[in-house]
């Protein structure tokens, strides 16, 4: 059988990536000079679809490493509104594969404007977006055809953490992202075809991570709903502990999504909770450091992940290998990932 657009594009990243970080190191070099000598007194992300996702990961890389307070920055606040942001003296960075939105771009120019070190990260350069910004960072991930995001998401996320850790000195990060590339290679060759029959025959599913991986729930929540027609919530693994877990039921399935770093323990002790309760099945995806024996007992089925590389990067390597597993569970449902319903590729809010 003939492979989707969703995962011949998705299987583009680790080239796109390795390429990226050649080709754009320069500009990075000058946004963090300039950052280092007039550090800003806080950031603000605008995004919307999977770029706001990318944007929530923009927010933990930058609160976690730099301890600079970061909000999402909602457009319809000038557009619909009128009103200007105050935004001297701050960071503002606009992700979007098309660039091409109109209130996202016309935040970003109000922004420049008024003061802030204004950064784009763009698929298309020469769009608008790229244009109102004062720097300029494309994602170089080619065309995408197929309307969900795969390449570009990848992209901007790795676009990031370069950035942070260019940015702060990280000699850690820098190495971790030389080697990001071929641990994204071997995420493309992972098997996850064992979830594929335990949410085939659903219609709702709650999906879980902590920290980092927080804005890859997010976005895998968004590519059920999207490509395979599942109503999918995304919730942090603190957050779902109030009001959500009243939701936790039998026949229902759970993706959990960690990383080796301080989120790692409180998810699986969570993953073990909803057990308990009767919660199943469980799907978690772990760092392969933690004892195969005690995934079983906290968990219905374990996903495999390539050997740890950095906190930071493991999500990249997670929602890599699940977009490869979304677009087959799309198909066995019988749905088109590359065209889905009532979307289109570019979408213009006002």
């Amino acid at each position: 059988m003939s492979i989707t657009q969703m995962e011949k594009e998705a299987g583009e990243s680790p080239s796109i990536i390795a390429k990226r970080m050649q080709d754009n190191s320069q500009v990075l070099h000058d946004l963090c000079s300039r950052l280092r000598k007039n550090p800003p007194h806080f950031a603000i992300t605008i995004g919307r679809g999977s770029s706001d996702h990318a944007c929530t990961y923009a927010k933990y890389l930058l609160e976690t490493h730099l301890g600079l307070v970061t909000a999402s920055a909602p457009p319809s606040v000038l557009t619909l509104y009128g009103t200007e942001l105050n935004v001297k003296n701050s960071l503002v960075i606009g992700i979007s594969q098309s660039g091409k939105s109109p209130d996202i771009c016309d935040l970003m120019q109000a922004a420049h404007k008024n003061g802030a070190v204004t950064l784009a990260i763009v698929n298309t350069e020469d769009s608008p977006l790229a244009k109102a910004a004062e720097f300029v960072i494309p994602m170089d991930a080619g065309a995408e055809l197929a309307v969900a995001a795969t390449k570009s998401y990848l992209a901007s996320l790795a676009i990031l953490v370069e950035l942070i850790a260019i940015w702060t000195q990280d000699k850690k990060l820098l190495q971790a992202l030389q080697i990001l590339p071929e641990r994204l290679t071997a995420a493309l060759e992972l098997d996850w075809s064992e979830a594929i029959p335990k949410l085939k025959p659903v219609n709702n599913t709650l999906v879980l991570g902590r920290g980092f991986g927080y804005p890859i729930a997010q976005e895998a929540a968004l590519k059920f709903k999207e490509t395979a027609a599942i109503h999918a919530e995304a919730f942090s693994g603190a957050e779902v502990l109030h009001g959500p877990f009243a939701l936790i039921k039998q026949q229902h399935p759970y993706l959990l999504f960690t990383q080796g770093d301080n989120a790692l323990e409180g998810m699986l002790h969570l993953s073990k909770k909803i057990k308990v309760l009767g919660g199943e099945p469980i799907i978690a995806i772990a760092p392969n450091q933690i004892d195969a024996a005690y995934l079983k007992d906290v968990a219905t089925i374990a996903l495999p992940l390539p050997e740890t590389l950095h906190p930071v990067c493991d999500p990249l390597m997670v929602i890599q290998s699940f977009y490869l597993m979304m677009a087959k569970l799309a198909v066995a449902r019988g749905f088109n990932p590359d065209q889905p319903d009532n979307l289109q590729k570019i979408t213009e809010t006002l």
